[in-house]
C-alpha cells in the first residue's frame, strides 16, 4: 500500500521534476505531526536531484499544535543529525498555526501537510479578534478589486484555513514557483455559501488547483477524503 506521504511528495515533485535545478529549497509543514511528510519529502528531492545529477540543499520549517507529536518530530530530527531543521520546528499549543504564525515573512519552494478535519478553531478565532477584528493577511486579501476579501470560515471547521495559510507563502517572482499538497476530507469541498470563506479560498486565482479523491490512490484514507494539489509559477 501507497504511503499518504508518498501520495503528496509525488503530486508536489513528480510534475516538476525535470525543472529541478541545482540550488537550496525550502518545505514547509503547518501542521507537521511527527514530520513525516517533510522528511519523505526532502527524501524525494534529493533522490530527484541525484538521478539529475543536481546537487540540492533543503531546509525544513514545520509548526504543530500538540506538544506530543511536536516532540517526537523534533526528536527525529535530532537523531538523524539535522539539528538545523530541529531548529526550524515551532511547536505546543501556545503556537496554533492559524493564531500564531511561526513563519510570516517566509516564502517555501514545496509544501505539504495533513491539517485536522473537522476541528473546531473557536479558541484561535476568538484570539485573533473575532471574525469582524481578524485583519491576518493570510485570511484577509485582495482579490480583484475586493480589498478585504474574506477566507475566514466556519469556527467549526478550520482545515480550509491551512490552505490559506500556505497559499500566502506562496513564491511568485521565481520560475519554479511553489507547490503545493494537502489532505482534505470532502466536507470542505462542498460547505461554504457564495462570499464564505470555504467558497472564497477556491476562487482565489494566485494558483492552478487540481483535486482528486484519495481513495483513488489506495492510500488507506476514507473515501471521502481529498487531495488539494496546487501550483503558482510562471511555468507553462
Amino acid at each position: 500500500m501507497i504511503s499518504r506521504s508518498d501520495v503528496f511528495c509525488g503530486l508536489v515533485f513528480l510534475p516538476i521534476a525535470d525543472k529541478i535545478e541545482s540550488g537550496t529549497y525550502l518545505l514547509y509543514d503547518g501542521a507537521c505531526g511527527t514530520g513525516g511528510m517533510l522528511t519523505v519529502g526532502e527524501d524525494t528531492l534529493h533522490e530527484i536531484a541525484e538521478k539529475k545529477e543536481k546537487k540540492v540543499a533543503t531546509h525544513l520549517y514545520g509548526q504543530e499544535i500538540n506538544a506530543e507529536t511536536y516532540a517526537i518530530a523534533k526528536a527525529d530530527l535530532l537523531l538523524k543529525g539535522e539539528g538545523e531543521a530541529a531548529d526550524n520546528l515551532v511547536g505546543a499549543p501556545e503556537h496554533s498555526t492559524l493564531s500564531t504564525d511561526a513563519f510570516p515573512s517566509k516564502e517555501f519552494d514545496f509544501m505539504l501537510s495533513n491539517p485536522p478535519y473537522g476541528k473546531s478553531w473557536k479558541s484561535d478565532l476568538e484570539r485573533m479578534g473575532g471574525k469582524d477584528g481578524i485583519k491576518d493577511p493570510r485570511f484577509v486579501v485582495t482579490h480583484g478589486d475586493d480589498n478585504e476579501f474574506s477566507l475566514i470560515t466556519r469556527s467549526s471547521d478550520g482545515q480550509m484555513l491551512f490552505l490559506a495559510n500556505m497559499l500566502s507563502k506562496m513564491k511568485h517572482k521565481t520560475k519554479l514557483g511553489s507547490g503545493i499538497a494537502e489532505v482534505h476530507n470532502g466536507s470542505a469541498l462542498f460547505t461554504g455559501d457564495a462570499g464564505q470563506g470555504e467558497s472564497n479560498i477556491q476562487k482565489t486565482d494566485n494558483s492552478h488547483a487540481a483535486r482528486r479523491r484519495a481513495s483513488d490512490w489506495s492510500i488507506g484514507s476514507p473515501c471521502c477524503s481529498t487531495a488539494n494539489w496546487l501550483r503558482g509559477s510562471d511555468l507553462n
